[in-house]
């Protein structure tokens, strides 16, 4: 098979880390290629033309430019060999399906995220509708991402095309021998600076943890000023690192002691199964997607309640056997997500798309 996947931007974000994990295996057995609406930097297209996959651009100075159906089907025009195409994030659902009207293409879109900004306006539920119908099989990266979406189309020839497929990470990639502590307890958070991230509540449960405590915070986004800010009211700037974008995140992982997944929604939580990977046992805030990767194998806490979250710490840090038992329940649930059972899963939607 020839594979074409459509996606706004290769930043750093879920959807993005995705791709940079699942694309190179798939490559080992079908021929890949990408479509990017917009170029930007990151560490990801090296990493992905590394593994010999086609990166191409429209280079458009905004994903929401209304032309950019018109580029997708001139480029699909120019290169009509795709057996399948692959989309990914919003408004790329929108551009490729006006884009593909009339060319019998067979479309496959991944649903990232349980929640999203479309949702708050009734209107665009018809217009969701219709976009949603022009493919041919729609993956959700969670249980609770596909309940989310059910709801919200409510329409029952698009949900019959609906299935569930958890995200996957390459498990061997984060077992790394403990590495020299800086701090006398770490805990780390990987995430962007945005609002569904809420790096808010770890800083004020830093106002009531030990001063031995130190939270590192990895990332970028447009909210990195305002927590920083923040840190520096609540006076403990001083323990909290802001380490920006990084690529050594299983080093870093390696070097913490707990991982904090702080979210207001999540569409699953992939850092939590690379935390667990590592060794770490992760607490989450209790909400879905993020709570059914956790749960069981980690601890969970209200969301948002600052309070819970450093309780939650101290248990840990003051419980050694508990730590371990969490410790070795989080590399189990980790290998539920390991990247190949992932990459098996979606081969199998594109054979039977193909069949349809």
């Amino acid at each position: 098979m020839t594979i074409l996947q459509i996606i706004n931007e290769l930043e750093i974000g879920g959807a993005q880390q995705l791709l940079a994990n699942f694309l190179p295996i798939l490559q080992k057995q079908h021929k890949v290629e990408i479509l990017v609406l917009k170029k930007t930097e990151s560490p990801y297209p090296a990493q992905l033309v590394d593994a010999g996959i086609a990166i191409h651009y429209l280079n458009v100075k905004s994903v929401y430019y209304p032309l950019i159906p018109l580029s997708i089907r001139r480029f699909l025009k120019r290169h009509p060999y795709y057996d399948i195409i692959h989309v990914h994030l919003f408004p790329s659902l929108y551009w490729t399906a006006i884009a593909t009207m009339g060319m019998n293409c067979k479309l496959v879109w991944t649903e990232h995220s349980t929640n999203n900004k479309r949702h708050v306006f009734p209107l665009l539920r018809l217009t969701d509708r219709m976009a949603y119908s022009c493919y041919d099989k729609i993956v959700c990266i969670s249980q609770a991402t596909e309940n989310s979406l059910k709801e919200w189309i409510g329409d029952s020839n698009t949900i019959q095309r609906l299935c569930v497929v958890g995200n996957g990470i390459n498990i061997d990639k984060f077992k790394h021998d403990k590495a020299e502590k800086k701090y006398p307890h770490t805990l780390i958070q990987i995430s962007r600076f945005e609002a569904a991230k809420d790096q808010d509540t770890v800083i004020r449960a830093m106002a009531q943890l030990p001063q031995d405590v130190h939270l590192l915070l990895v990332g970028d986004g447009t909210r990195l000023e305002v927590c920083k800010e923040l840190s520096r009211t609540l006076k403990v700037d001083n323990r909290v690192h802001f380490l920006g974008s990084r690529t050594d995140i299983a080093q870093l992982l390696s070097s913490a002691d707990i991982a904090i997944q702080s979210s207001h929604w999540e569409g699953f939580g992939l850092t939590a199964v690379e935390a667990m990977a590592a060794g770490l046992p992760v607490i989450a805030s209790e909400v879905n997607g993020l709570k059914q990767v956790v749960e069981g194998a980690g601890l969970l806490f209200p969301q948002g309640d600052a309070n819970a979250l450093a309780k939650q710490v101290e248990s840990l840090l003051n419980a050694p056997q508990r730590y371990d038992d969490l410790s070795k329940a989080g590399l189990e649930r980790a290998w539920k997500y390991d990247i190949n059972i992932m990459v098996e899963k979606y081969i199998d939607i594109y054979k039977t798309v193909l069949k349809t």
